[in-house]
């Protein structure tokens, strides 16, 4: 095939392809539900960013809704926790002892955080909705706890985006538990 002939092909595939797929501004459910969110533009765009380009019913319910971005949060926390235990507590920076045993700490409430997300996840697959939000407020006390530890010594941190990186991560499990509180 010629290099143009080749060209027209890709763009009648992914033509092809995207007309299959809606577009996330064609399911007003996601943005409907998020508009219920402490940090709406924050549920939005994580969604459009992790999720893009994959099918979802275009009357998708806030236990979907919520499901997916609690897989997307859960995605996150691990990159937060590897960050802490390969940038911080594995680096080459050295760390008084007083913040390295805060950065241990968090990186333990993190973990136990990601914990309680697979357990309110299962939880929303039974139905149990007492159990999903309980799981859901134990998660967002574990990263409360870490971002706390963490301002202890704010101003000793080798480098902010760890501090901001937890940040953002609770910001999501705010809108995630905003979300499951308007599932009955």
């Amino acid at each position: 095939m010629a290099p143009s002939t080749n060209n027209v092909a890709l763009a009648l595939f992914f033509f092809v392809c995207v007309s299959f797929f809606p577009s996330l501004n064609a399911v007003p459910d996601i943005t409907k539900t998020c508009e219920q969110t402490k940090h709406k533009e924050l549920c939005i765009s994580s969604f459009k960013e992790s999720y893009m380009g994959r099918y979802l019913p275009n009357n998708a319910k806030p236990d979907l809704i919520a499901s997916i971005l609690i897989k997307i949060i859960v995605n996150n926390a691990s990159d937060v926790s590897r960050n802490l235990k390969t940038t911080v507590l594995e680096g080459p920076v050295p760390l008084t002892p007083d913040v390295r045993t805060k950065y241990g700490i968090c990186d333990h409430e993190v973990v136990s955080a990601m914990k309680e997300l697979d357990k309110a996840r299962t939880a929303m697959e039974s139905m149990n909705h007492k159990s999903e939000k309980f799981n859901m407020k134990a998660a967002v006390t574990n990263v409360e706890n870490c971002e706390n530890e963490l301002k202890q010594v704010e101003s000793q941190l080798p480098d902010q985006k760890q501090f901001d990186e937890v940040i953002m991560l609770k910001k999501l499990l705010e809108n995630i538990e905003d979300i499951i509180k308007t599932i009955k």
